[in-house]
């Protein structure tokens, strides 16, 4: 038995997943384009965005702000490190509370991080929030360690 609640979400994820894949695009394109310094994505985001990441140590995670989570992109490309989404699989989310569909994006993905001619293979998991067609938070699980330690031995 399907609500129609559940159909009005279902149109609301399919509404913000292909918002969601427009950022990605975004991101994947940024990287691939050698004349560009500065990534353009500040409109797919609420004022009030914020990211959290969990790495090791930090069991609540670390909120980052919207300029710096954008700005962390530049920052990459300014040390010649690129990032593309090579693959993700896409998921309805649910309310944390009631567990009901809420139109939110969960996102597996798979990525790659190329330092020279160094390439650095990595997943992640993310659940995606949205208000009125933007991305107004994300939450990310990583290996960030594992990431930075690879990173660290191509430096050395």
């Amino acid at each position: 038995f399907i609500s129609i609640c559940s159909c009005n979400h279902m149109t609301q994820y399919d509404n913000n997943l292909s918002i969601y894949k427009d950022l990605v695009e975004e991101i994947n394109c940024f990287f691939e384009d050698t004349t560009e310094n500065k990534i353009n994505i500040s409109n797919f985001f609420t004022e009030d965005f914020i990211f959290y990441s969990f790495p090791a140590g930090n069991r609540k995670g670390i909120e980052t702000l919207k300029v710096d989570y954008i700005n962390s992109f530049n920052q990459m490309k300014k040390n010649n490190i690129n990032l593309q989404i090579v693959h993700s699989i896409y998921l309805p989310g649910i309310d944390e509370f009631s567990h009901n569909l809420d139109g939110s994006v969960r996102s597996y993905y798979g990525a790659d991080i190329f330092i020279d001619t160094n390439i650095i293979d990595f997943s992640a998991y993310q659940t995606i929030n949205f208000e009125n067609e933007k991305i107004s938070a994300i939450w990310e699980w990583a290996d960030y360690g594992g990431v930075k330690n690879l990173i660290n031995k191509i430096y050395e």
